[in-house]
């Protein structure tokens, strides 16, 4: 579980904090999101990386926050933050518990809209053929 990769990692985060925000997360998913956001912090402040412009708590709060602009900025320095740390076993259990948590509540890998969409796949291993006259 060691090999997590961080992006991966802040996705759980932040589709954590998305399903919350919508007030439809589970007790069991708001748990996960809250101990994964626990070890991020634990394992950034263990790493050192608190600094004087941005604590491990506020890098974050960034990264999960609704203004898309920051919290795009925000995840690329939590990613980068991860990435130098290293992901450690029980930060990667806990990103993945929460993963599993959102699927198992029908918030999982993907969230579309395709009320307007002609000839679309979603999924994962499909196959379209195509052909224009």
């Amino acid at each position: 579980m060691d090999g997590m990769e961080p992006v991966t990692l802040v996705a759980a985060l932040v589709a954590g904090a998305t399903v919350g925000l919508a007030n439809a997360a589970s007790a069991a998913v708001t748990d996960a999101y809250g101990k994964l956001k626990e070890r991020l912090v634990s394992r950034l402040r263990g790493a050192g990386t608190d600094d004087g412009q941005a604590t491990a708590e506020t890098l974050v709060e960034r990264a999960t926050g609704a203004d898309s602009a920051g919290a795009d900025e925000a995840r690329r320095g939590l990613v980068a933050s991860l990435t130098a740390v290293g992901v450690d076993a029980s930060t990667a259990q806990a990103a993945q518990r929460l993963l599993d948590l959102l699927e198992a509540d029908g918030q999982g890998k993907y969230v579309v809209d395709a009320s307007q969409a002609k000839g679309l796949m979603i999924g994962d291993h499909n196959s379209q053929t195509n052909t224009f006259s």
